[in-house]
């Protein structure tokens, strides 16, 4: 059985909700791109026991950081699994506004078109350098796909609060070379 199958059982046996975020949760408003992890949000509260879910499986820590955890596949599962962290006001949110979802083999939710924008322009702001290609692409296509108005005040609160206004100023020069092309 496809391990993410497995993993989304046992956490609906154990009562962890979670989303689906990251390219899996791009790839079903857009057009599919590659990823070699498995993102899912979850509430910080249950870190603890996504821990163990997860050793369960096999799986190992890999990176830490306070909002963050990485884990390393087991020998033979291509893909790594990463949980963001967020405290449950957050998640309630995000989870209101969820869509249901086939993801990976299983029916569950990714966050609205809206929120998803929102979560990758906090990575443009707060990630490393080398992802920013991918998630400015993923951006833009979560726009374009979405008919969201790139000047319209919903995408310009979203880069006001979780980026900065140099991101929201290269959005708008992204979007206007897109049309000019």
């Amino acid at each position: 059985m496809f391990p993410v199958i497995i993993i989304h059982q046992e956490a609906q046996r154990r009562g962890l909700p979670y989303l689906v975020i990251g390219a899996h949760a791009v790839n079903a408003y857009c057009a599919p791109r590659g990823t070699l992890d498995v993102d899912l949000l979850v509430r910080k509260t249950d870190s603890p026991r996504w821990r163990d879910l997860l050793a369960a499986e096999g799986f190992k820590v890999l990176n830490e950081a306070e909002n963050f955890l990485n884990f390393s596949p087991p020998y033979g599962i291509p893909f790594r699994v990463d949980l963001m962290l967020v405290n449950d006001a957050a998640f309630a949110r995000l989870r209101e506004s969820a869509q249901a979802a086939r993801c990976l083999g299983v029916d569950t939710l990714v966050p609205s078109a809206l929120a998803l924008v929102a979560l990758k322009v906090h990575a443009l702001h707060h990630g490393p350098a080398e992802r920013k290609g991918k998630d400015w692409m993923d951006v833009e296509n979560l726009v374009r796909a979405a008919n969201f108005n790139p000047r319209g005040p919903e995408l310009a609160d979203i880069f006001h609060r979780q980026g900065t206004a140099e991101l929201y100023a290269e959005f708008l020069k992204r979007c206007a070379h897109e049309r000019s092309t």
